[in-house]
């Protein structure tokens, strides 16, 4: 039997190594004193950064960067991000710690770490304070926010309200108006027929009368032209037989309506019809014919006896034009 002293020194320890369940490493959490400084912190951050990249570049490429422009090469800029938060960073009285965790996984070649923040403490006064003042910012912007949206609610309103106003009164406006060109079409009809109606009545009640009318101024027409071949008393303008019912006083009353309504008149030479009493007054006042009679004219009448004949003819010749085309 061996002894107690022939037994062997003691039996080594067993070391629990990571188990291969585990997907990576299993970070660790580890409290250290709060920075003095706020760039302590920074300083161990851009430390860890720099190993990572040697750590990396041992592992994967096998080689050591010597400077850190090898990182920049390889498009690493979390070195100059760290640097970078100088110009962003604004210290303050209750900035959290922050810890630096790290584990080996298997062979021990590779590291992996993560930034933790600590916990804020308490809140300070002046953190209190400027946080304070912060909420009183944004209610004072707030309100004058919410004032702004009023008055332009308000402001877009008044406009519509206005705008509505002048659409309705342009409506009013436009319906007065259509309803006074209305009343004026319908005056102006209602007066255009009431004439129209008295202008027959008068006629209906004139017409016996006009008709004899006529007929005398026939008679005395074709009897006035009759005694002119045989008379030889001189000629004016009021003296002429005009073929009109009422004696003109001057060429232009021998319009072609005053001719025309004694001339192819009902109320005589009913056996003829209106194309043969126009050609038989287009012989009696052609200018070539009644020169004969112009001589009776005395020189101061001429003139106007001369444009009384013409505006007959040219009267007499539309008559025939108009005449021939109605019989087509």
């Amino acid at each position: 039997m061996q002894t107690a002293a022939a037994l062997p020194g003691p039996l080594p320890t067993h070391h629990r190594t990571h188990s291969h369940s585990h997907p990576g490493p299993i970070p660790s959490v580890r409290r250290k004193p709060a920075a003095t400084s706020v760039w302590e912190d920074m300083g161990h951050t851009q430390a860890w950064v720099l190993n990572q990249g040697f750590n990396s570049s041992s592992t994967s490429l096998n080689v050591k960067p010597s400077k850190p422009s090898h990182y920049r090469k390889h498009g690493w800029m979390t070195e100059e991000w760290v640097g970078q938060q100088a110009v962003y960073y604004v210290p303050r009285e209750d900035d959290a710690a922050v810890t630096l965790s790290s584990r080996h996984h298997h062979s021990g070649l590779h590291r992996s770490g993560s930034l933790r923040r600590d916990p804020a403490p308490a809140t300070t006064p002046r953190r209190a304070a400027h946080w304070e003042d912060m909420m009183y910012q944004y209610e004072v912007d707030a309100e004058r926010w919410m004032r702004h949206e009023a008055e332009s609610r308000r402001a877009a309103e008044e406009r519509l309200r206005m705008r509505t106003r002048v659409e309705e009164e342009l409506r009013r406006i436009d319906e007065r108006s259509r309803q006074r060109k209305h009343e004026q079409r319908r005056m102006f009809e209602e007066n255009r027929a009431r004439m129209m109606a008295e202008a027959r009545e008068h006629e209906r009640r004139d017409r016996p009368m006009l008709e004899k009318k006529v007929a005398e101024s026939w008679e005395k027409y074709e009897s006035r032209w009759s005694g002119l071949a045989s008379s030889s008393e001189p000629l004016t303008f009021a003296n002429i037989p005009w073929p009109t019912v009422i004696a003109p006083r001057t060429a232009e009353d021998l319009s072609m309506s005053a001719i025309a309504s004694f001339l192819l008149s009902g109320a005589h030479s009913q056996e003829t019809t209106k194309k043969e009493r126009i050609r038989s007054a287009q012989l009696r006042w052609h200018p070539d014919r009644f020169r004969r009679l112009m001589a009776r004219v005395s020189e101061e009448e001429k003139a106007v006896v001369e444009e009384g004949v013409g505006a007959v003819a040219r009267v007499l010749n539309d008559l025939m034009q108009r005449e021939k085309g109605n019989s087509k």
